[in-house]
């Protein structure tokens, strides 16, 4: 689009259908919605919507990503499907480790008074 559109003006009715046809058919031929954005002077979000409003598909987010694609790694602690199912380390009578969830605290250990602590109250200093 060789000129911007002016900043805050509001587009409706057949100009927003045109422009809409003229951002799709920009977007799909790969310019990126932020280049769009810039160079019709409206914001990313405006740019966005319209894309939406005229049905195009949007594409995934870009840019560098770390290390090889995830489809090609094989994910930690997966299950190999050509290898056999092993058996539960955990018999059905044997009792979870003592204390359950690290950092949780039973009942009755966050309830108890701890000693040398005073109740809520101050005491009152008599004269």
């Amino acid at each position: 689009m060789a000129e911007a559109l002016t900043k805050g003006s509001r587009i409706t009715g057949d100009q927003r259908g045109t422009l809409a046809s003229a951002f799709a058919e920009r977007y799909a031929g790969g310019e990126s919605i932020r280049s769009i954005a810039e160079d019709s002077g409206r914001s990313y979000g405006f740019v966005h919507g319209i894309l939406k409003e005229a049905g195009a598909t949007l594409r995934g987010r870009g840019g560098a990503t770390r290390g090889p694609s995830r489809k090609a790694m094989p994910t930690l602690g997966a299950a190999d499907p050509s290898a056999p199912a092993e058996a539960d380390d955990a018999e059905a009578g044997d009792k979870p480790e003592k204390g359950g969830k690290k950092g949780k605290k039973p009942e009755a250990v966050k309830n108890a008074k701890k000693p040398g602590k005073k109740s809520g109250k101050k005491a009152s200093k008599k004269s």
